[in-house]
């Protein structure tokens, strides 16, 4: 499994305190089939624990996902400070999903490189 943040992703999380694990955690458990929204075009939304505290305190993370393969979280929001994406949101989020769809792994690595996007390591052994 391949997991990827987008730029803004990055900082947010950061900004927030939002682990690595954590994040793997929210991939570990569309895994296991635990979603918490199937969006369509291959989008999720998936909760996110506050450190020290639940999910339902927590943050939502929107996240292209396909099973066994990849996972790049695209946007995340703290619960508190907004219910849901707009409708806005959702159609850039699906115009995003559509390309990513397309993207090579090769290609998702040099947004890495050029764009500020972060691969998270996946799995015991620390492997991507």
């Amino acid at each position: 499994m391949h997991i990827f943040q987008n730029r803004n992703v990055a900082r947010a999380t950061r900004k927030e305190g939002v682990n690595d694990e954590t994040c793997r955690k929210a991939i570990d458990d569309a895994e296991r089939g635990l979603i918490d929204a199937d969006l369509g075009s291959g989008l999720i939304k998936q909760r996110i624990a506050r450190e020290g505290g639940g999910k339902s305190g927590g943050y939502c993370s929107i996240i292209f996902y396909r099973r066994h393969d990849l996972a790049v979280m695209l946007h995340i929001f703290a619960k508190s400070d907004k219910a849901n994406i707009s409708a806005v949101e959702r159609k850039a989020l699906d115009q995003i999903a559509e390309e990513l769809s397309r993207l090579t792994l090769k290609q998702l690595r040099e947004l890495v490189r050029t764009r500020e996007w972060r691969e998270i390591t996946h799995g015991p052994e620390g492997k991507t």
